[in-house]
C-alpha cells in the first residue's frame, strides 16, 4: 500500500524550503518537527490543527499525485523513468510566488503567465502515468467529496486525478479549508503567512527538479524518497513570464 508522489520541492540550501517546513510544522526531508510562528490572537493549537493536513504532505506542489505503483512496476524502475525525465528537463524560474486563497484553503500560488508550469506539470502525469495502480474504490470516493464538477471526474477516471490538464494550477498548500474558523481569525492566519514568505521573497524559486516522496503506510506523513535535478543550472532558463528571458 506504499504510495509514491511526483512533487516540486524547494532545495535543501533554498530558504523557501525552511520557510515552508517551518509554516508546516514539519520537515518533509528529515521528518523532523518544527515550532511554528506564533500569531497574535490565533491559538497555537488551532493552527496545528489547521496545517495538520498539508503538514502530512510537506511543503510541496504537486506535479503528479500520489498513486501506487502497478503490479509490474518497481521503485528502482520510477526513479530509473525519474532520471531520464530530469536529463530532459529545464528549470524554470517562478516569477511573484504569493500566498493567497486557493479554493478555501491558503496556498503559495503563482500567475505561470505562459503555462510552462503547467506545461511540465502535465508531462509528468502523463511520462509517469504507465506506473500508476488503478486507483481503488475508497480513493475515488475520498476524491468525490471534493464535489467535482464533470470536467473534473474525467480528469478523475483518465489520471487518477482531477486537477490536471486544464484544472491544474501550480499551489502550494498552507492550509486547510479556512470556513472551518472564524473569518477574523482566518484573516489573521492569511496575513501571518503573507508576512513570514514575504520575509524570503528576495530570494529565487526554481523549479529545478523533482522530488519523489513516499508515503510507507496509508495515513502516514510523506517523506523525500529520492530528489533527481533538472538539466545543468548552465542550461537556458525558462521563465513563467513571456516578459523575462535569461539566458
Amino acid at each position: 500500500m506504499t504510495r509514491y508522489a511526483l512533487y516540486f520541492t524547494p532545495s535543501l540550501a533554498s530558504p523557501w524550503h525552511d520557510a515552508g517546513a517551518t509554516w508546516l510544522g514539519r520537515d518533509a526531508v528529515s521528518g523532523e518537527a518544527r515550532v511554528q510562528p506564533h500569531i497574535s490572537g490565533v491559538p497555537s493549537d488551532m493552527l496545528a490543527q489547521l496545517t495538520r493536513d498539508a503538514r502530512r504532505y510537506g511543503f510541496h506542489a504537486t506535479l503528479k499525485a500520489p498513486f501506487r505503483l502497478a503490479e509490474d512496476a518497481s521503485p528502482a524502475y520510477l526513479l530509473e523513468m525519474a532520471a531520464a525525465f530530469c536529463a530532459t528537463q529545464q528549470a524554470i524560474a517562478l516569477d511573484a510566488p504569493q500566498v493567497a486563497i486557493h479554493r478555501d484553503f491558503l496556498a503559495l500560488t503563482i500567475a505561470d503567465a505562459d503555462g510552462a508550469v503547467a506545461r511540465l506539470a502535465m508531462h509528468c502525469v502523463s511520462h509517469f502515468d504507465a506506473l500508476r495502480a488503478p486507483l481503488l474504490p475508497e480513493e475515488v470516493a475520498r476524491r468525490r467529496r471534493d464535489r467535482l464538477t464533470a470536467r473534473q471526474e474525467a480528469l478523475l477516471q483518465r489520471w487518477g486525478y482531477p486537477y490536471t490538464e486544464d484544472q491544474f494550477r501550480f499551489h502550494m498548500t498552507l492550509s486547510g479549508a479556512l470556513s472551518t474558523i472564524d473569518p477574523e481569525l482566518a484573516s489573521r492566519v492569511q496575513a501571518a503567512a503573507q508576512q513570514h514568505f514575504a520575509a524570503v521573497s528576495h530570494a529565487p524559486l526554481c523549479i529545478d527538479g523533482l522530488s519523489i516522496m513516499r508515503e510507507e503506510v496509508p495515513g502516514a506523513p510523506f517523506l523525500l524518497w529520492q530528489r533527481c535535478s533538472f538539466a545543468p543550472a548552465d542550461a537556458e532558463l525558462t521563465h513563467t513570464s513571456s516578459s523575462l528571458q535569461l539566458s
